[in-house]
């Protein structure tokens, strides 16, 4: 780790991740039916994100592009891992938090990893100084709370989790206030099985779904009051998100499809941040961004350096965090596994396959389909008679892009089978 001495030039960086919570599932984002004034507040005190996407409509492909900056077929984790599976993220990998502790962060993780369970893929392995939570998904077996590298217990109270990742939070910021820190709260709900403290039960007006996004909100009120107790509201970037759409419940604030699908509703996320006297109050922005743009926009905002030995996806968007224009960027692509489904340019998006497939109809009489986002967010009346250079162009771009995945794809297995070999 770098003895680089802090400065108060470097922000403190606190990333709440919510699991499976819905893009309109928040008052800031047009909710009228749970009660989320905490989050709201970093809205009205920042700005919000109106077209952030995850990489992924599923969980871990979505926090492999957010740790490493890259799409997760580059980092070869194009699907959702389950605690049988052996693989996981490589230590060849560059994450967000080593490159924040190379820049003299003290850095910690509370809540749901699931990039690899085994202990070479545990956060403490790649870049986090502390860490507590559970590894994988709750409604994956078996449920273990880990501490550190080892498991605390095996008997976890599932209601208790939003809070005790909160506290351990609220702990790490008050043990690290002299220095700058990143703390990754990565809250195992509103994932389904739903579980919710008593104090919450029955008090949303939407259900124990609303219930538990009522909890959310307000223990996240808890980390903000901790900042704000401590004097570090001022020197400290706070960001609220998602990994990917709703599941069985949530809304997507009118957008198509949910989690699984590459239609709005599955990869478009909530995102607000704040950061006084740096993101203007009350800020929105329609850029299309990613939430694998967080690894080179963190970088520039806290003195990192990016990897120049391999493919960073993201781009620095520190400029429309406070207010500016997008940087030019290639378009983005999402992928269900290694079958690329869909491009974002601009406006446009093409859908080119889709998952889950209907195998009573055959694909072509809707595929490709050409959606303009500007004047239809909800995907609804298919362009693409009406635009066949914008179809003709999109499908270039996207044919590239996929000969390049394919290609590093085979470099890779060539280079694990000559491992394998020479083991």
């Amino acid at each position: 780790m770098s003895d680089q001495p802090p400065t108060r030039a470097q922000p403190n960086i606190v990333l709440v991740v919510m699991d499976d919570l819905g893009y309109g599932d928040l008052g800031c984002m047009g909710n009228t039916i749970l009660r989320t004034p905490r989050i709201d507040s970093v809205a009205a005190d920042g700005i919000t994100l109106r077209h952030m996407y995850a990489a992924s409509a599923v969980c871990t492909p979505s926090r492999a592009a957010l740790m490493t900056g890259r799409y997760p077929q580059r980092v070869g984790l194009p699907k959702v891992l389950n605690p049988r599976d052996g693989t996981g993220l490589s230590a060849w990998e560059y994450t967000l938090p080593e490159m924040l502790r190379d820049a003299g962060y003290r850095t910690a993780m509370f809540g749901k990893w699931h990039l690899g369970c085994r202990p070479e893929h545990y956060p403490t392995r790649h870049g986090f100084d502390e860490y507590a939570g559970l590894l994988y998904s709750n409604d994956m077996h078996p449920v273990e709370l880990f501490e550190g590298e080892k498991i605390s217990t095996a008997d976890v109270d599932q209601a208790r989790l939003t809070a005790a990742y909160t506290d351990q939070a609220i702990d790490f910021i008050e043990r690290h206030a002299d220095r700058p820190f990143f703390v990754y709260l990565a809250h195992t709900m509103p994932h389904v099985p739903l579980h919710v403290e008593d104090e919450f039960a029955g008090r949303s007006a939407g259900g124990r779904y609303g219930d538990v996004v009522e909890s959310l909100d307000h223990h996240i009120g808890r980390l903000l009051d901790t900042l704000d107790d401590l004097g570090l509201a001022d020197d400290t970037l706070v960001m609220v998100t998602s990994d990917n759409g709703p599941w069985f419940e949530g809304s997507t604030g009118g957008l198509r499809g949910t989690k699984l699908h590459t239609y709005e509703g599955g990869i478009r996320v909530p995102f607000v941040a704040r950061w006084p006297g740096r993101i203007p109050a009350g800020a929105m922005s329609d850029a299309p961004v990613c939430l694998f743009d967080l690894l080179p926009t963190l970088a520039a905002l806290a003195g990192g350096t990016v990897p120049q030995d391999r493919p960073i996806d993201g781009v620095d968007v520190s400029a429309v965090l406070a207010g500016g224009p997008m940087p030019r960027r290639r378009p983005l692509f999402f992928f269900h596994w290694w079958t690329l489904n869909a491009i974002r340019s601009g406006r446009w998006k093409l859908h080119l396959d889709r998952f889950p497939r209907d195998q009573n109809r055959a694909q072509g009489r809707e595929l490709p389909q050409l959606f303009d986002l500007e004047s239809d967010p909800a995907e609804t009346y298919d362009l693409r008679h009406g635009h066949p250079d914008v179809l003709e162009h999109l499908t270039g771009l996207a044919t590239c892009f996929e000969a390049e995945i394919a290609g590093q794809r085979l470099a890779a297995e060539a280079r694990a089978a000559g491992r394998a070999t020479a083991g």
